[in-house]
């Protein structure tokens, strides 16, 4: 097993063995097991995004609209699990982190198919490992007709970029990615 160089977001170098970590590492390169990556693959790796399973430096206390959402999803435990998330699933728009999504009562009419209704919430655990604990939640509220989005700390503190809570109705990276679902900007089912 040879020695294999990978670019991580915000420029940091990492030379690890082929395989193990490097396969965490490429997940969301499209590298193969154990493969050598190529450069293309290493620069699409310098060129992601942060992950959204990186701990949030900064993370302030829930204000607001997002302070109303926090107190409602944090016994998200006692809700239902999407059927497609009963085991953690790999997701490579979370950051390639293991997801793990729950719903609330309110939600259950459209987890089969249709818009979801006002007052739904879909919280998904962000995780590193399969049964590890989860390093992020990714909210997900229906409020006024439309979804509102946070990304918190496992302790509720939302998350922030560039200073600024990861909170609201106009969440580039959850918009832009939900936008791709099939209905309602829902893809667990």
């Amino acid at each position: 097993m040879g020695l294999a160089l990978a670019v991580l977001a915000r420029g940091l170098l990492l030379a690890v063995p082929a395989g193990g970590l490097l396969d965490t590492v490429l997940a969301g390169a499209g590298a193969a097991p154990a493969e050598e990556p190529t450069r293309a693959q290493v620069v699409r790796v310098a060129e992601a995004p942060a992950s959204p399973a990186t701990p949030a430096q900064n993370a302030v206390p829930a204000t607001g609209e997002a302070a109303q959402i926090v107190d409602r999803a944090k016994d998200y435990h006692s809700w239902s699990r999407f059927p497609a998330y009963q085991k953690p699933k790999l997701s490579k728009g979370h950051g390639g982190t293991y997801v793990v999504a729950w719903y609330n009562p309110a939600a259950a009419p459209a987890v089969k198919g249709g818009n979801y209704p006002e007052d739904s919430i879909i919280v998904k655990e962000n995780r590193r490992a399969p049964d590890g604990a989860p390093v992020s939640l990714t909210v997900m509220a229906k409020r006024s007709g439309s979804w509102y989005w946070l990304k918190a700390t496992p302790d509720w503190k939302i998350a922030t970029a560039d200073g600024k809570p990861i909170a609201g109705k106009e969440v580039s990276s959850c918009v832009g990615c939900h936008g791709m679902a099939p209905g309602d900007m829902v893809f667990s089912k």
